[in-house]
């Protein structure tokens, strides 16, 4: 049920689409969530969530539900992601028609689809994400963007929240929320399971 429905949401480019698509019979559909990795920084350990296309340390997650029986709406609470094994690619872990993906806008900011459309600014990019699941007894795994880290980028000075950035070449102090370069945080992205591998997390993100 889970994985024939699955295969109805994902909103990549049709370049991309069947990309993401489990290419071998034992292939599998991951449903994830990220933390912040950085020992003795403010984001040790907070949640990275999606809030206005764009995800955030410091922001609460936002999504919505249009079914007006709201028993039937996921639980919208959480930030949740979702692969296949073997993929380069993350969508969101959603509900909605087409569904929502993930990509690098040319800024480096990490942004998603808004729902119902697969538009992205020219230049930005689908691919080169890379999930390592938690092994050997650790709860926690990781995510990087072309062998890349990620950044969290205070909005004030060193005050959050904290927007999140792939550490692409070329990035600039006019990228950031702060106009600050020097005051982004790098951090390891730790790939958390979901605890339920079969419902999704929201109807859409916002």
């Amino acid at each position: 049920m889970k994985f024939t429905t699955w295969l109805g949401r994902l909103a990549f480019p049709l370049t991309a689409r069947t990309t993401l698509l489990p290419r071998q019979a034992n292939d599998t559909i991951i449903h994830f969530e990220i933390i912040a990795i950085r020992s003795g920084s403010p984001i040790h350990f907070s949640s990275v969530n999606a809030n206005g296309q764009e995800f955030w340390i410091g922001k609460d997650t936002a999504t919505v539900c249009p079914i007006t029986n709201s028993t039937f709406c996921p639980p919208g609470t959480d930030t949740a992601f979702i692969t296949a094994s073997g993929s380069d690619f993350l969508g969101m872990d959603t509900l909605v028609p087409g569904g929502q993906s993930v990509y690098v806008a040319p800024n480096g900011a990490l942004s998603f689809t808004i729902a119902h459309s697969a538009y992205t600014p020219p230049g930005s990019s689908y691919e080169r994400f890379n999930v390592t699941l938690p092994e050997d007894g650790s709860p926690i795994g990781s995510l990087t963007y072309n062998e890349t880290g990620f950044l969290a980028c205070p909005t004030e000075g060193t005050e959050g929240p904290y927007q999140v950035f792939v550490g692409v070449d070329g990035l600039s102090d006019y990228d950031v929320p702060g106009g600050c370069l020097e005051e982004c945080i790098g951090f390891l992205a730790g790939v958390v399971l979901s605890q339920s591998q079969n419902q999704s997390a929201a109807w859409q993100y916002e």
